[in-house]
């Protein structure tokens, strides 16, 4: 399976043949980073680990003076991998541990009072998300392509999710009397 760096490289090169400047640039714009923050470096890696696998393929072009390219295309393999990736992760809700999910596990491991103060300020901070993300939604441009524009749409919910759940595990916190929840006591 190729990593999502991968993925999403494979997409762009699939809408028309690119460099790796090309690709760098589109994938440094600012709403792929809030979405998917990636290094410049790890985007030519993955392009050279794709190439390297006969997921795309290269030709070199002299333009003029100018110091020669190489245009990435797709091959087959590559094509056949980018559309069951597609097809897979428009099916799918990946539930996969995050951070914050794994830091919750194990909230009760931290004071009680540290934890309502860290979520409070997670709470501002998705505030401050929030804003950002409706201000990039309002404020596209009116022939933003629509996977653009549902990009910013998901974030936006994504963020709203976020806090409402973050507001609601305040409220059991401050319920909670005993704040002793070790996961490993359900081995007795």
């Amino acid at each position: 399976m190729l990593s999502k760096l991968s993925n999403l490289v494979l997409g762009l090169i699939w809408k028309r043949p690119l460099n790796p400047y090309e690709i760098t640039k589109l994938l440094e714009r600012p709403e792929v980073q809030d979405w998917f923050p990636m290094s410049s470096a790890s985007i030519y890696t993955t392009i050279k680990n794709l190439s390297k696998n006969g997921y795309i393929i290269g030709e070199t072009k002299q333009e003029g003076n100018l110091p020669p390219k190489t245009i990435y295309s797709l091959t087959d393999a590559g094509e056949k991998a980018l559309m069951e990736f597609l097809v897979c992760g428009l099916e799918s809700y990946n539930t996969e541990a995050s951070n914050f999910g794994i830091s919750l596990f194990h909230i009760c491991s931290i004071e009680k009072e540290l934890a309502v103060k860290v979520l409070n300020n997670r709470i501002k901070r998705l505030h401050e998300m929030k804003k950002e993300a409706k201000n990039k939604l309002d404020y596209s441009p009116v022939k933003t392509p629509i996977n653009f524009k549902m990009m910013l749409k998901y974030n936006v919910y994504k963020i709203q999710t976020e806090l409402k759940f973050t507001k609601e595990l305040l409220q059991e916190i401050e319920k909670d009397n005993t704040w002793d929840s070790s996961f490993v006591r359900l081995l007795k």
